[in-house]
């Protein structure tokens, strides 16, 4: 028996020292290199596999752990919940970022989650700040393990920058497509960083948005037609043309110039701030993008999409290249994760006889607040909407002291009679769901916070995408399963697959492997890919 007892003290020992010694790596990389593409699908790489280049995403994919369907388990409402999510390494239950917008109560009006009265725009009229952002981040964490460590995001979209960028990043950077410069926001004490002010005075942020983004190669040997449907006839487009339903605003952010611009930016940072050239982790974030301009749905059907992957390899593989020739591979942690997953637009579901459609909210909610007056009085009941998410005039239902649990089931009831919605759930509901983690009723929990969620949401029908009054896209499609795709790659590593994984896991890992804890909201867990 006492044998015994030593043997079960010895194995404990064992086990203790053995996760002991997984907590922090024996050297944490010099410089991170974090990489979000939105709109990049692992079996969209496999079908243009053959016009990469050996170090790009061929690099990428065959040197790394890769998920190539790591689980989503939020439902999408943009870059900013899906930047925040794996940065955070929690849901926006927790880390409080469900959309890109929210409709404000206070306000009575649809913001920006990004919206901060506080703060000053720096090139830009916009006041944005990351204060909706509940949880640390990765980038957080890393400055506050060590002050003297680098952190800047470069990123097409504020959303994405600020998201990344975090709380109390060295600089954030973003593109402004109204004025054709970067931008940043006073909350970031540094400013605008010097290098992106240098590109905006010298030029040659204007040079490279000037040139006129034509194919890459002829047409023909392209696998799709182009987006008019040719195989003959090239397409041509002007970074700086008007976008389709705005006035002012241009088409580069859906163009390859934005990801030359980001790439331009994020190699001279690297270069002249010296970034992994000394002990203290630095952490370099870019966000690109393969999504065309005036796309409805992300599959791959279009030569212009396949031409913005082939130059974005390029774009890759140079700056990977030259940041391994100047502080050493084996000093760099490379990181790529995707959006959310492939799917295809109503038109082209439609066209192959597939029930689909574009579902837009105003005639809906004229209807309900027609029903609900009728039932309960001339009223404004519902006081606003944004994607997906109903809000109701809660001071008028508590004065009239009706039952709530009524109110909203006569809601949800009427809801999903309308053409396009699956159902509807009451916030209730969804803030004491306690049921299974995966199901979709899951994904309305974790995708629910309480200071910008409705007290209706509703979800759609496979197939079908919400739109707004000028046609845009708001949020993803409603699929009941989402994937992206996550890469890592860096000294240790060894290339191999990764299953059952979540977006709630990268940031866990990544803690893991540059040596610091994981944000305080964090509730994934570590993917040991070495």
């Amino acid at each position: 028996m006492q044998s015994i007892r030593h043997l079960f003290t010895i194995l404990l020992l064992a086990a203790f020292f053995h996760c002991f010694s997984q907590e922090k790596p024996a050297d944490p990389p010099r410089l991170v290199i974090g990489i979000k593409i939105d709109g990049l699908q692992a079996n969209h790489l496999h079908r243009i596999w053959r016009y990469f280049t050996p170090d790009g995403f061929r690099k990428i994919a065959a040197e790394s752990a890769v998920a190539e369907k790591m689980h989503h388990n939020i439902v999408s409402a943009g870059n900013s919940s899906d930047a925040a999510t794996f940065i955070t390494g929690t849901y926006p239950f927790f880390h409080g970022v469900c959309g890109d917008n929210y409709y404000s109560r206070f306000d009575n009006q649809v913001l920006s989650v990004l919206h901060d009265k506080n703060q000053a725009g720096i090139g830009t009229k916009e006041k944005i700040s990351a204060h909706r952002l509940l949880a640390s981040t990765i980038s957080d964490e890393l400055i506050l393990s060590n002050p003297l460590s680098q952190v800047h995001c470069v990123a097409i979209e504020p959303e994405d920058a600020v998201m990344l960028g975090g709380h109390n990043a060295t600089s954030v950077t973003w593109i402004d497509d109204v004025a054709n410069r970067w931008v940043t926001t006073t909350y970031y004490s540094k400013g605008l960083s010097r290098w992106a002010d240098l590109m905006n005075v010298d030029g040659s942020f204007k040079r490279i948005i000037s040139e006129r983004w034509v194919p890459s190669a002829a047409v023909s040997t392209f696998i799709n037609p182009t987006a008019k449907g040719s195989r003959t006839i090239p397409f041509s487009y002007n970074p700086t043309s008007r976008r389709k339903g705005y006035s002012v605003k241009n088409m580069i952010r859906n163009t390859p110039a934005a990801n030359s611009l980001v790439t331009e930016l994020g190699r001279t940072i690297f270069e002249k701030e010296r970034l992994g050239t000394d002990k203290n982790t630095d952490l370099l974030l870019l966000q690109y993008t393969v999504k065309i301009p005036n796309q409805v749905g992300s599959s791959l059907a279009t030569a212009e999409q396949e031409d913005m992957y082939i130059r974005l390899d390029r774009d890759i593989q140079s700056l990977l290249s030259f940041a391994s020739s100047k502080i050493g591979a084996e000093n760099l942690l490379v990181f790529v994760v995707g959006s959310g997953t492939d799917f295809h637009s109503p038109i082209e579901l439609g066209k192959n006889q597939i029930p689909a459609g574009f579902f837009n909210a105003d005639r809906a909610l004229a209807l309900l607040n027609t029903y609900l007056m009728a039932i309960y009085g001339q009223e404004k009941w519902v006081t606003g909407y944004y994607g997906k998410n109903v809000f109701l005039n809660r001071k008028k239902i508590e004065d009239k002291k009706l039952n709530l649990s009524e109110f909203h089931a006569r809601i949800t009831e009427f809801m999903i009679e309308f053409e396009g919605v699956q159902a509807a759930y009451s916030a209730s509901n969804i803030i004491n769901y306690a049921g299974e983690t995966n199901d979709m009723y899951s994904k309305f929990r974790n995708s629910f916070h309480k200071n910008t969620s409705g007290d209706i949401v509703l979800t759609l029908m496979p197939g079908w995408v919400e739109v707004d009054n000028d046609g845009r896209v708001v949020g993803e499609a409603n699929s009941p399963q989402s994937f992206v795709p996550f890469y890592v790659m860096g000294k240790g590593i060894k290339p191999q697959q990764i299953l059952n994984a979540n977006t709630i896991d990268i940031a866990p890992t990544l803690a893991y492997l540059m040596g610091i804890p994981e944000p305080n909201a964090s509730i994934g867990k570590v993917l040991y890919v070495k």
